[in-house]
C-alpha cells in the first residue's frame, strides 16, 4: 500500500535531492583542503545517514586520508563502508597513501611478554606515552624479527615456528614448516630474513641453512604459500643471523673469506631471488681505536652504523647503481647532549628530515637535532626492543574476515576490546 507524501516529507526529499543535484561531491572536494580531515568525515557521514547516494570513488578517496584506528571504527558506518574498508584494493591504496605521508608506527617490545603499539605523533616530546598493550598469549614466547609493507614476522619457540602478523587488525597467519623432502639442519645455525617482493606482491621469507655442504637456501611464498629451494647460493665462511629488510631486498652480514676475515653485505633480491654483493662504506680507520659495523633498515633504506670510540657515523644506502652506494646522514658524539652511549640504533626521521628518533642502548628513545645537536627524550619506560612498522588493513586469512564491530554491553568498559588495553607510558 502507498501511502501519499506530506508537504513537509516532499520538501525535505526535494532539498536532499537538490543538494545532490547541484554537485554537492564538487563542493566537498572543494572544501576539503580548508577544513580539519575530522569534519569532512562527520559531513560524509550525516551524508550518508541523510541516505544521499554518494559516490564510491569519493568515499574511498576521503577514507584513504584516516588512519587505521579510525577506518576500523568506520566499517559500522554502513555496509557500504564496510564494504569499501574491507576490500583488498583500498588496503593496498591506504597502505600505499601511509607510505607515502611517512606515517610509520613503532612497535615496541617490552620484557619478556608485553607487546605495545604507539606512533610516532605519542613520541613527539611528550612526557607520558599513551600506547595500545597487546594482551594476546600469542604473544608471550613471540620474538619480532622483521616488518615489511604493514606486516610483522613472529618468531615462535625459539625458531621452530613462524607467523605473519597485522597488529592493526590482530589477524595471524602461520607459516607452514619445512616440507619432508627437505634436508633438516640444526636452527640455531640458520639465518632468517622476512620482507616483500613489490614487484609480485608477494610477502616471502627466507632461510639460509649451514650444512656439511655449505650453505642452502630456502624461500617460502606467502602467495602461493610454499617453500622453494633456490639453487644458485655464494660460498661463505659465515652469515649473520637476521636479514635487514630495505629497497626490496633482504640484507645480511657475511664473512666470505675467513682467512682474510673479507666482510660483505651480502644481499638478496627479493623479485629476482637472486644473491648479489655490496660494499661496506670507505672509511679511514688507520687511527680508530675501536670500530664495529652494524646493519639497520631507516625509512626504507639500508643503514650502516659505524661505531667508533668518540662517535657513531649513520651511513644511508643510494639507490641501487648509483656510483656512490652510500651517504654519510649524521654523526652523534658521545661526548655531546647525548651522553655516553654503548650503541644507538635510528629508528625513523622526521618528514624534514632534520630530526630523527633514536633507539639509545635498548633502554631509551630520544628526538635527535640533527643539525644544532639538541636531545629531546620521551616517556618511554626503560629496556625495550623496537621494531618500526606501518598500521595497514592487509587481511592474512583468506577465509575470515575482520569481526564487525559490535557495541559494547553495559557490563562491559568501553575501549576494553579483546586483546587490546590503552596504556600510559610513563617515566
Amino acid at each position: 500500500m502507498h501511502f501519499p507524501e506530506t508537504d513537509k516529507e516532499s520538501a525535505q526529499i526535494r532539498y536532499r535531492n537538490q543538494l545532490v543535484n547541484n554537485d554537492f561531491y564538487t563542493q566537498l572536494n572543494t572544501i576539503y583542503l580548508s577544513i580539519p580531515h575530522e569534519l569532512i568525515i562527520c559531513l560524509l557521514i550525516l551524508a550518508t545517514f541523510l541516505k544521499m547516494e554518494l559516490p564510491c570513488d569519493m568515499i574511498e578517496e576521503i577514507l584513504c586520508c584516516s588512519r587505521v584506528k579510525d577506518l576500523l571504527r568506520y566499517r559500522c558506518v554502513s555496509r557500504e563502508w564496510c564494504s569499501v574498508i574491507d576490500s583488498t584494493a583500498f588496503a593496498k591504496k591506504h597502505l600505499k597513501k601511509t607510505m607515502e605521508c611517512n606515517a610509520d608506527g613503532v612497535v615496541i617490545f617490552q620484557g619478556e611478554e608485553n607487546f605495545y603499539l604507539a606512533d610516532l605523533e605519542c613520541l613527539a616530546g611528550k612526557d607520558d606515552v599513551a600506547a595500545i598493550k597487546l594482551n594476546d598469549p600469542l604473544m608471550a614466547d613471540a620474538f619480532i624479527f622483521g616488518a615489511a609493507n604493514g606486516l610483522v614476522c613472529l618468531e615462535m619457540d625459539e625458531m621452530n615456528e613462524f607467523l605473519f602478523f597485522n597488529p592493526s587488525t590482530r589477524q595471524v597467519r602461520k607459516i607452514p614448516t619445512f616440507p619432508a623432502e627437505f634436508p633438516c639442519f640444526n636452527s640455531m645455525d640458520s639465518s632468517w630474513g622476512f620482507g616483500y617482493d613489490h614487484v609480485n606482491d608477494d610477502f616471502k621469507v627466507v632461510k639460509i641453512g649451514q650444512c656439511l655442504v655449505g650453505h642452502m637456501v630456502f624461500v617460502y611464498s606467502m602467495k602461493t604459500n610454499s617453500w622453494t629451494q633456490i639453487k644458485d647460493v655464494p660460498i661463505l665462511f659465515s652469515i649473520d643471523a637476521w636479514g635487514v629488510f630495505a629497497s626490496g631486498a633482504l640484507h645480511w652480514e657475511a664473512i666470505k673469506d675467513a682467512v682474510n676475515s673479507t666482510s660483505i653485505i651480502l644481499m638478496f633480491d627479493l623479485e629476482t631471488e637472486q644473491f648479489r654483493e655490496a660494499p661496506f662504506p670507505s672509511v679511514d680507520r688507520t687511527s680508530v681505536k675501536y670500530y664495529s659495523q652494524r646493519l639497520f633498515s631507516v625509512g626504507g633504506s639500508l643503514c650502516i652504523l659505524d661505531n667508533c670510540l668518540s662517535h657513531t657515523d649513520v651511513y644511508l644506502m643510494n639507490s641501487y647503481g648509483a656510483e656512490n652506494f652510500w651517504h654519510k646522514s649524521f654523526s652523534v658524539e658521545r661526548s655531546g647532549t647525548l651522553g655516553y652511549f654503548r650503541y644507538l640504533r635510528p629508528i625513523a626521521f622526521s618528514k624534514s628530515g632534520s630530526v630523527v628518533i633514536l633507539e639509545v642502548d635498548d633502554e631509551k628513545l630520544v628526538w635527535y637535532d640533527i643539525e644544532n645537536k639538541v636531545v629531546r627524550k620521551n616517556g618511554i619506560p626503560n629496556m625495550f626492543l623496537t621494531q618500526p612498522y606501518t598500521e595497514s588493513l592487509l587481511q592474512l586469512n583468506e577465509d575470515k574476515h575482520i569481526q564487525k564491530p559490535r557495541l559494547a554491553s553495559k557490563r562491559e568498559e568501553p575501549g576494553k576490546e579483546k586483546g587490546l588495553e590503552l596504556v600510559v607510558l610513563a617515566k
